[in-house]
């Protein structure tokens, strides 16, 4: 009795001395919040032109993040709408860099990016700037102070070569005006908005008949809704039959040429 009892004894203490020498061993990373970086900008306003977009716009630099331990952090410069807290974003990556120089184009492309329909007569416009510090998905990232850009973009965007407009009986220029529409850079879509009598119409490029379009033979789709197909006069096919505007009022009129089967429009 006395043999087992101390031979029980001393694999518990055994065992004790185990345990004790693996928590020594053991290493421990302490981990803190994150301190985030402070960020600062060389300016807060900043002149847009095509003629000076290779010029430096604005330079930001910012302080290291600091997650109480060595760990490789990840930057990422982001921008958005003024009052906009940020759910909508445009980013730049930036690795291990602490500093962002932007040219006049590349800020730009930021402000096209936010607002792909830039207005032809644009306003002065501010933007919100952080940086977002990361160094992996179990650690919540840090985000840097907020500072502001304010520029007044111009439309970096370029159009289709070809143009497109309405026209026919139930449109304002009756058969002899087309109605210009405006391209849609979100879209992809042209758009117009105007006043029509119950009435045919067609729609055409360049104001031109060379290229026209109008019922699809076999039509599918809902113009008021997702949209009705159409079709080119692709010769030799004669002229598509002219569409029809059931109802007067005033429509916003979508003609989406990238369509999946053709073309499509709405009248809405």
């Amino acid at each position: 009795m006395y043999n087992w009892f101390s031979k029980a004894t001393a694999l518990v203490g055994v065992l004790a001395i185990s345990l004790t020498a693996c928590k020594k061993d053991e290493t421990r990373v302490t981990m803190k919040d994150g301190v985030a970086p402070v960020l600062t900008a060389s300016a807060t306003t900043a002149t847009l032109t095509s003629a000076t977009a290779a010029n430096t716009a604005l330079v930001y630099t910012w302080t290291p993040a600091d997650f109480g331990y060595k760990a490789a952090v990840t930057y990422t410069l982001q921008f958005a709408k003024k009052g906009d807290n940020f759910k909508t974003t445009q980013d730049i990556s930036m690795g291990a860099t602490l500093t962002k120089t932007l040219t006049g184009k590349e800020l730009n492309n930021l402000y096209n990016a936010l607002d792909c329909n830039i207005s032809s007569t644009p306003s002065a416009t501010p933007l919100d700037v952080r940086v977002k510090a990361v160094i992996g998905d179990a650690v919540a990232p840090v985000l840097s102070n907020t500072v502001g850009v304010t520029a007044v973009p111009y439309q970096a965007q370029t159009p289709p070569a070809d143009t497109w407009g309405i026209i026919g009986a139930a449109t304002p220029g009756g058969w002899n005006t087309d109605t210009p529409m405006t391209y849609d850079f979100c879209t992809r879509t042209w758009q117009v908005t105007l006043a029509l009598t119950a009435g045919e119409f067609k729609f055409r490029s360049n104001n031109s008949w060379t290229v026209n379009l109008g019922e699809a033979a076999t039509p599918t789709g809902n113009a008021s809704t997702t949209g009705r197909q159409l079709a080119y006069n692709v010769a030799p096919t004669p002229n598509p039959a002219n569409l029809n505007v059931a109802t007067a009022g005033t429509y916003r009129v979508t003609l989406n040429l990238n369509a999946t089967g053709g073309p499509i429009y709405t009248l809405k």
